[in-house]
């Protein structure tokens, strides 16, 4: 050890200026070799050893027996390992921490022969390891970046070490600091004198010396003058507390942790003691006014971080006092003799110890020194962490915080341009409000920044706007009238959003204050209302706020909002169904209005009970919550099933004769656990719903009542399930009904068509509602085996022969041959049939695509569009058939180019309509226009149906190059739709997603060429139907994407550059000189320089041989 002391003697000595002045040098930064270095500006120089090269922090490793030092070297003993404090020649205090290295034989002794005997205990004791001390020199950098108990020691050993020189001492505080900067260079100390006045203040720069290559920064921490010194660039821009790893990580604990400590172990003894906070004060606020981000980052953290540990100190101190205070009026009060002396000298002696005013104002001097320079800074991470902190202190010392001195400066962040300081400034207000205590004294501070808080609701982060309505709705709980009834109105409508963290705050709000009972309730000697009768009431004002609501018509979205705050109602079965089967007339009947209202929640609570996910488009946020329990998930799925077997024939026949209520009724079996029926003697009310299924499906003709009543039908003839055996003999009962029904009204029908001969409308209609129930029980069951194919293709042979058949008939036969193919397809996937069964069903499918080709051109509307639909799905399904001499691949079918010209005329025609009025295309729809929106819907399918062939390759580029055409034109009715295409096809293949770009604008380009030819004015670049395209252009570009699109740009480029001087030169009308005509295409072409990096630029000419050649002409 006298070697290794000796050797740090070499290394570190004071030095002396020219001016005569001390200087020490702190040699604490240890992440390079030490060089001579010499500081030109000042002639202060500081020698350092070359010969030596000190371990950096980032070395220190874990041994293999767990503990950590320098070296990476040592192993573990049980409790504290040894450290003695000394103190080298320049002032800077070392541990030094001795390890101890085992050396001698291996675990196990050796015989004679030199064979081991495997003894177990104890070895013998000349085999024993030997313990060989090693002392390794540690800084106070080094400590703090061991962690866990290494901090504590840290703090203890450096206040003895100030108790007996406090001013090497504070250098080697000093030097810790910067050192948590990242500064790889030096720091070096020169003693203020109060002789040079101004001339100290005007050496307090920040400068960078060009010939040395560093960076000099001098400030003053009384009684020096600091200078540091670094290189021009941080490597990486890289300092510990925001290194990557976990060891960093820690590290950035452990620093905030020493500088909590350092105020907790002096604040009884040398922190008010008018040099230690001082001279840190001075040192903190000198380097968070740099300019480098790392010591303004790292210098304003321990800055906040003190002020923490100051406000928690001063706060405990605080408390004690009062408490001390509130002891001594009890004694005053008691008047004890002998030991109330004792106590009263023991309060007063507790009383006079604490110093909260000597605290109070060193905190104040932070403050000023270095929040307020540092909390708008321009880096966020420093305005967050100034937020941040300056909620913990509102928090931990209200008395001094909790003022609107200081809560202003959380109202102005609240503006901040960054989301995360806008979220640290939410969850401080949160924090505030979540106690009454402190909640009531933030009354002027919200009536202040009211308007800023309600705008945040629409934040653009998603996560701003939950934690503001939570914290709105703790303000409404608080405060009474703060809010008008119209920014309540306001506020109840964000259950609707599609962030579900923000729909479940705005549900809590609407707990509070719309749901919760009247407070004037069980007051007077009335008894309050039991549960069931305020659930009753609760749910009436819920569906009248839904009626009344003016925004949103989402049902599912509310019953999600409200399914995690108030579980009690939407999933409160009993309440529901006893509303909806009160009497007409009774105390709690609804309206016809209101029953549809409850039914539809009624469904939507029934079908996320059982699902267990929120409905669709609702996102579930960052922190969603873990799923439930499945054993729980299915209890409850299993009540609400033994619940609705028993009711639902009930609600079945009481709304049995209106279609828009017993629709949605008819979706709670799909959702049911169907088995309940084998248990408990439930298997009567399974008939009761089977009959009750039977009256609805010979009652109404409607398609929406009669596809639901058939997927009720599915859900109980489930196989595998309890209710399959009754359920199955009677819908194959209910088909043979309707078969028989509609066999002999066909052969009547036939009959009078050739004989050119009319049925009756009465015969017509029989016919009509007859095919549409078969056609909605063929959508979800295999009718095959009645045969019903041979029927509907005479129905489909007749019209085109004759040409005088209903257009109902002809759309309900459409519909159950595609039905009948569809389930022959899928009977062939599940077995394989002959090849002559294949054949025939080919034979089949291309006779019915040549129907549907057919009737696209029809002058029925209705027909002409399900024609369309039917044969796009159809196609989609053949095309991905596999092979065509293997299997299945017979059916494969891909549509020629006559087949896609029709379906792309179609689409045109029926899809791209030029809209009347002045909005054109742009046009929005009101609710009051349901017509309209009506036909927007079907527009919108008919375009999605057609995408999905452009999607799976189906069709040719062309047929996307024409869709992309209207991409701008009608954005606002179909551009999701479009938009969705393009990311679907740039997702399978970039180059052909590219090529279908460049052929849109290149049929763009033709029209317009082909309209205005040569002679057009220079102004329509930027403004006219050619900058129309321009803007396609540049959209286009961004759908590229940012990864992977240099590829795709540059095809496009390579490609344009080869149309633009496709043709050859022309002369034009004036000056005679020679153009290429298609030269203003380059134009378009520019829009994707964007996508192609500078390196690729050279490959532009390089792409077109010829190319200079040509532009010169």
């Amino acid at each position: 050890m006298s070697e290794r002391s000796g050797q740090e003697e070499g290394n570190l000595m004071p030095v002396c200026d020219g001016g005569g002045q001390d200087t020490v040098s702190d040699t604490g930064g240890l992440w390079q070799r030490r060089l001579v270095s010499e500081h030109p500006a000042e002639g202060v120089t500081t020698v350092r050893d070359p010969g030596r090269d000190l371990c950096p922090a980032a070395a220190v490793q874990e041994g293999p027996s767990g503990i950590r030092d320098v070296s990476g070297i040592g192993f573990r003993r049980r409790g504290r390992a040894t450290r003695r404090r000394y103190r080298n020649e320049a002032g800077q205090f070392i541990s030094m921490v001795t390890f101890f290295e085992a050396q001698g034989a291996t675990s196990g002794a050796q015989d004679a022969r030199g064979q081991g005997t495997c003894r177990r205990g104890r070895p013998p004791r000349k085999y024993r390891k030997r313990k060989v001390a090693i002392t390794a020199e540690v800084t106070l950098f080094e400590m703090v970046a061991l962690g866990k108990n290494s901090v504590q020691t840290a703090v203890e050993e450096w206040v003895q070490s100030y108790k007996e020189d406090r001013e090497l001492a504070l250098l080697d505080l000093i030097s810790f600091f910067v050192q948590c900067c990242g500064c790889e260079g030096m720091v070096t100390a020169e003693l203020y004198q109060t002789n040079q006045g101004n001339s100290v203040v005007h050496k307090m720069t920040e400068k960078f010396d060009q010939e040395t290559g560093l960076y000099y920064k001098k400030f003053l921490a009384y009684p020096w003058i600091l200078t540091i010194m670094w290189p021009e660039k941080l490597q990486n821009d890289f300092y510990p507390i925001v290194g990557p790893g976990p060891f960093w990580k820690r590290f950035r604990v452990n620093f905030c942790e020493f500088t909590e400590l350092l105020v907790q172990q002096t604040h009884s003894s040398v922190l008010c003691d008018g040099h230690l906070m001082d001279t840190v004060i001075c040192m903190l606020s000198g380097l968070t006014n740099s300019a480098v981000h790392s010591l303004r980052h790292t210098s304003s953290l321990a800055a906040m971080k003190l002020l923490t540990a100051l406000a928690s100190v001063n706060q405990g101190i605080c408390t004690n006092r009062r408490r001390s205070q509130r002891l001594c009026e009890v004694e005053n009060i008691a008047k004890l003799k002998g030991k109330h002396k004792y106590c009263m000298e023991v309060l007063d002696q507790r009383r006079q110890q604490s110093k909260p005013v000597a605290i109070d104002n060193i905190i104040c001097a932070l403050f000023k020194r270095t929040f307020v320079p540092r909390y708008r800074d321009i880096s966020s991470d420093i305005r967050v962490i100034c937020v941040a902190e300056l909620g913990c202190w509102i928090k931990l010392y209200p008395d001094l915080f909790l003022d609107n001195n200081y809560l202003k400066y959380i109202g102005w962040m609240l503006y901040d341009k960054d989301a995360s300081v806008r979220m640290k400034c939410i969850l401080a207000l949160k924090a505030l409000y979540e106690k009454r205590e402190s909640a009531m004294k933030l009354g002027l501070f919200f009536h202040k920044f009211k308007k800023r808080i309600l705008s945040m609701t629409q934040d653009r982060q998603p996560e701003i706007t939950s934690e503001c309505m939570q914290l709105l709705r703790l303000i409404s709980e608080h405060y009474v009238g703060v809010f008008s009834s119209m920014e309540y109105v306001f506020l109840f409508q964000f259950v609707y959003a599609a962030y579900r963290p923000m729909a479940t705050a705005a549900g809590e709000l609407i707990c509070k204050r719309l749901l919760a009972p009247p407070p004037q309730e069980g007051f007077f000697g009335q008894n309050p209302p039991d549960e069931f009768d305020r659930n009753i009431q609760n749910m009436k004002t819920l569906i009248d706020f839904y009626l009344q609501g003016e925004f949103h018509r989402h049902v599912p979205y509310l019953v999600d909002g409200l399914w995690d705050a108030a579980p009690a109602l939407v999933r409160n079965w009993e309440c529901m169904t006893a509303l909806l089967l009160e009497p007409r007339g009774g105390r709690q009947a609804l309206t016809s209005q209101q029953e549809r209202v409850l039914i539809e929640i009624l469904v939507a609570a029934v079908r996320q009970a059982a699902e267990g996910h929120p409905p669709a488009g609702r996102e579930l946020g960052k922190r969603a919550p873990r799923e439930v329990d499945g054993t729980r998930r299915w209890r409850e799925r299993a009540s609400m099933s033994r619940h609705f077997v028993k009711v639902l024939p009930q609600l079945l026949s009481k709304f049995a004769a209106d279609k828009e209520k017993v629709t949605p009724l008819l979706q709670i079996p799909q959702y049911c656990n169907l088995d309940v029926y084998g248990k408990d003697g439930l298997g009567s009310y399974l008939d009761s719903a089977l009959l009750e299924l039977d009256c609805l499906v010979q009652r109404h003709s409607d398609v929406a009542v009669l596809e639901a009543c058939a997927r009720a039908y599915g859900a109980y003839c489930c196989e595998g399930g309890s209710a399959h055996c009754q359920a199955a003999p009677a819908c194959s009962r209910l088909v043979d009904m309707l078969v028989d029904a509609l066999t002999p009204l066909l052969d009547v029908f036939l009959q009078h068509e050739k004989q050119g001969q009319f049925l009756g409308h009465h015969e017509m209609g029989r016919i009509c509602s007859t095919l549409r129930r078969l056609v909605a029980f063929y959508s979800t069951h295999d009718l095959s085996s009645w045969n019903l194919y041979e029927k509907m293709d005479s129905l489909l042979t007749l019209r085109r022969h004759q040409g005088s058949m209903p257009t109902e008939v002809i759309h309900c036969a459409l519909q159950c041959t595609y039905y009948a193919l569809l389930w022959q397809i899928v009977a062939a996937t599940d077995r394989l049939p002959p090849q002559d069964a294949l054949l025939d069903l080919r034979r089949r499918l291309m006779k019915f695509c040549v129907a549907c080709r057919v009737y696209l051109s029809h002058q029925s509307k209705v027909l002409s569009e399900k024609a369309f639909i039917l044969l796009c799905d159809l196609l989609l399904i053949l095309s991905h058939q596999g092979p065509e001499d293997t299997g299945l691949g017979l059916l494969f079918f891909v549509p020629d180019h006559i087949l896609q010209g029709k379906l792309l005329s179609f689409v045109r025609e029926h899809v791209f309509l030029e809209e009347s009025g002045s909005e054109g295309p742009s046009r929005i729809y009101k609710e009051d226009d349901a017509d309209e929106l009506h036909e927007l819907f079907h527009r919108r399918n008919m375009l999605a149906v057609f995408c999905k062939l452009v999607v799976y390759n189906v069709l040719d580029l062309s047929a996307a190059a024409e869709i992309y055409q209207f991409y701008l034109k009608h954005y606002h009715h179909f551009g999701d739709i479009i938009k969705e295409t393009m990311t679907r096809t740039r997702q399978n293949d970039r180059l052909r997603n590219a090529l279908s770009l460049l052929l849109c604008l290149q049929q763009l380009f033709q029209k317009h060429m082909d309209t205005y030819g040569l002679n057009y004015d220079p102004i329509e670049f930027i403004c006219g139907p050619f900058y129309s395209i321009r803007l396609l252009a540049r959209r286009f570009a961004l759908t590229l994407g940012f990864d992977r699109a240099r590829e795709a740009a540059h095809l496009i480029q390579r490609r344009g550059l080869a149309y633009a001087f496709s043709e050859a030169p022309v002369a034009e009308a004036e000056g005679g000189r020679q153009r290429y005509p298609n030269l203003c295409f380059l134009l378009l072409l520019a829009e994707f320089s964007c996508k192609i990096p500078p390196a690729r630029a050279r490959d532009r000419t390089r792409s077109l041989p010829g190319l200079h050649t040509r532009g010169r002409t």
